[in-house]
């Protein structure tokens, strides 16, 4: 089995951050994005990989040539082809089962057994669904004796707890017969409704940690999950060199080797390059490459001469996590 790497998304509810990046070369935790996905890999033995890109593609090319132990792919599209669209212009390079799984977002699918329930089941396609607590923002999954028996992409009218498509997919390659060639084809949308109505869909149910990093709220909660270790046995120097280092005693700080501290920092990421200038005050902030980080902050996003205040992004149960005050966070 080998896998395709989707990277071709514009990430626009995260610009202006990928103005000029595109979204898996974004930093958690000081590390692109698609380093954890490349990690995830890995772990499992996948190292023939092809990557769908469209937006800013060298930016990925140039990085990805670092990732010497895996045979590498590009199909680069002239214009956007959807997440199933993307796939099918890259089959020439896919094996007869393959796995589908995005540069942008972070999660720990044990992908063997993963792929062990999909051999097993005899489905066309095998879903990964986690539960969430906002499954409007999602395709909601419906499944029964593991088979995917409704799907309805982003419902606005359901609420509570749902089992929701994680963009993880295990795909037999004769599924992509019904893409059409050089035709916009969304695997939500299009591809798995036709499935459905022809065969079947498998769900593997994960429990772990899942996180799509669609906009500065998931963005943030991440390099916070992330800036201690986060869920990954491998997340830091197991394929990767890092540079960075633990910082203070309590509330855990990631700081870049090549960062300076004049300034106080408190449960922060920062990363290469920057400076916390002098009387700088920074509370839980996520601190991007080669910024000068001034004044008093929290729970905020910084980008050059930008602050994000991720508040209003963040769900309310998380959101919770910042209404502490200024004299318990920062004395």
């Amino acid at each position: 089995m080998n896998a395709v790497i989707l990277c071709g998304g514009f990430g626009k509810r995260l610009a202006p951050l990928t103005n000029e990046l595109p979204k898996p070369m974004l930093s958690v935790a000081n590390r692109p994005m698609l380093d954890y996905t490349f990690a995830q890999l890995d772990r499992y033995g996948i190292r023939d990989v092809t990557l769908t890109l469209a937006y800013l593609p060298k930016k990925v090319t140039d990085w990805v040539q670092g990732y010497k132990e895996f045979t590498r792919h590009y199909s680069v599209e002239e214009i956007p082809l959807g997440t199933a669209g993307g796939v099918k212009n890259a089959s020439r390079h896919l094996d007869d089962v393959f796995v589908v799984v995005s540069g942008d977002g972070l999660n720990n699918i044990d992908l063997n057994k993963m792929y062990e329930k999909h051999l097993k089941s005899g489905a066309d396609v095998t879903m990964a669904v986690t539960l969430s607590d906002t499954p409007w923002l999602y395709g909601v999954v419906e499944h029964s004796d593991g088979f995917v028996r409704e799907f309805a992409e982003k419902p606005q009218n359901v609420s509570g707890k749902k089992w929701i498509n994680t963009g993880v997919y295990i795909v037999n390659k004769y599924v992509l017969d019904y893409v059409p060639e050089k035709t916009f084809y969304d695997f939500s949308k299009d591809l798995f409704p036709f499935v459905l109505d022809k065969g079947s869909i498998g769900v593997y149910e994960h429990n772990g940690y899942w996180s799509d990093i669609g906009d500065f709220g998931s963005y943030y909660k991440a390099n916070m999950d992330m800036r201690k270790g986060g869920f990954y046995p491998f997340a830091y120097n197991y394929l990767f060199d890092m540079d960075s280092e633990l910082y203070g005693s309590s509330d855990i700080s990631l700081v870049s080797g090549s960062a300076s501290l004049v300034g106080r920092i408190c449960g922060c990421v920062i990363g290469k390059n920057c400076r916390v200038a002098s009387g700088a005050v920074l509370d839980r902030c996520v601190v991007l490459d080669n910024t000068i980080a001034h004044g008093r902050h929290s729970g905020c996003i910084i980008s050059g001469d930008i602050a994000i205040d991720v508040s209003e992004y963040l769900s309310p149960i998380n959101s919770k996590i910042f209404k502490k005050t200024w004299a318990q966070d920062t004395k």
